[in-house]
């Protein structure tokens, strides 16, 4: 029974793997869809307002007043007009084949997340313990739950501007995990034989998922204000796929949000972890390189936020982020293959 509950894992977690593949195409197509609209609506609306102007210089002396009052009326009123039925038509479809690939999209990603999450399951009830004892398990665990609060954000922050990246970006951690970090199902060593298991383990992969949204999102921010900065200055002419994200301020509002939810969490996981390690080496602190980098995370995160309500520091906020993140990465990988430590056995 456990091996064909571990097989069913597995397969779980290849079909995930190949339907957020599909999710990020159809996100992927989503966003030419956008850009082929916003291209031909203003090509049209320049059509309009040029075929105006060149209607009221033929028009004679004595039709004057009429054309110019015509005129008048087209470019404040027929340039909305344009713009509304390109809303409506989708500038030759573009529009509708773009919110039909959005949903595409997200559809693919619940079916996606679903898959992964009975895959998770089976892993845990194939090991008959919790699933997130290695880097592979924490791996698939993770990716799900970075799926489950990108969804559930869609709603709450309306992130769908993050899609396209974060599909992509669990799909490379799918692909990591199934081609690299996989390994069998295989009992627990006695130091991890702990409920504390359950307690710290899930807190820092929730946080760590949230925290991995909004390190994209920060990401996209920092993309986002330079090619504003760009745009204002003639540096460059607007258009792509930047243009098509949000402000930098509301990406910089979402990823605070998210960054400011993990936080507590992960120093939550920094307790769990400490008093667990009490219970099972007899001391709450023992500068482990697994305990040191999760601190040094914790510290980063705090920085970020001291920063984000910090006047002057505020432009400079997603780069602290993306640090924190990169620590908090270290931390979870760099630690494993290249420190040993207390924690090792996490491979």
């Amino acid at each position: 029974m456990s091996s064909l509950l571990a097989s069913l894992s597995d397969n779980f977690v290849y079909a995930s793997t190949a339907v957020i593949a599909l999710a990020m195409l159809a996100h992927a197509a989503e966003w030419a869809f956008r850009r082929e609209r916003r291209t031909s609506g203003q090509a049209e609306h320049a059509a309009a307002v040029s075929g105006e102007a060149s209607g009221g210089t033929a028009a004679t002396a004595g039709e004057s007043a009429s054309a110019e009052s015509a005129t008048g009326d087209g470019e404040s009123g027929g340039g909305v007009a344009v713009l509304e039925r390109e809303q409506e038509t989708g500038g030759g479809g573009g529009v509708d084949r773009a919110d039909l690939f959005a949903r595409i999209g997200v559809a693919l990603t619940i079916l996606s997340t679903g898959l992964l999450g009975l895959g998770v399951l089976c892993r845990g009830f194939a090991a008959g313990r919790v699933p997130w004892s290695n880097l592979y398990e924490f791996s698939i665990t993770g990716s799900f739950v970075i799926m489950v609060v990108y969804l559930v954000s869609l709603r709450k922050l309306r992130s769908n501007f993050l899609g396209l990246p974060l599909t992509g970006f669990v799909l490379v951690l799918l692909t990591i995990a199934i081609s690299v970090l996989y390994v069998p199902v295989t009992g627990l060593i006695p130091a991890l034989q702990s409920y504390w298991l359950a307690i710290h383990v899930s807190a820092a992969c929730l946080a760590t998922g949230i925290f991995t949204l909004g390190a994209v999102a920060s990401a996209l921010q920092i993309f986002k204000a330079r090619y504003e900065r760009r745009v204002a200055s003639g540096a460059r002419t607007p258009g792509g796929y930047l243009a098509q994200l949000p402000s930098a301020q509301a990406i910089d509002r979402v990823a605070y949000r998210l960054n400011a939810f993990a936080f507590p969490i992960w120093t939550f996981a920094l307790i769990a972890g400490a008093v667990w390690a009490a219970a099972a080496w007899g001391r709450y602190w023992g500068w482990d390189p697994k305990e040191t980098w999760m601190f040094i995370t914790w510290v980063c995160y705090a920085a970020y936020l001291h920063a984000r309500s910090t006047a002057g520091w505020r432009t400079k906020v997603s780069g602290i982020a993306l640090v924190s993140y990169a620590a908090l990465v270290f931390n979870l990988v760099g630690v494993n293959f290249f420190i040993a430590g207390l924690h090792s056995y996490a491979m």
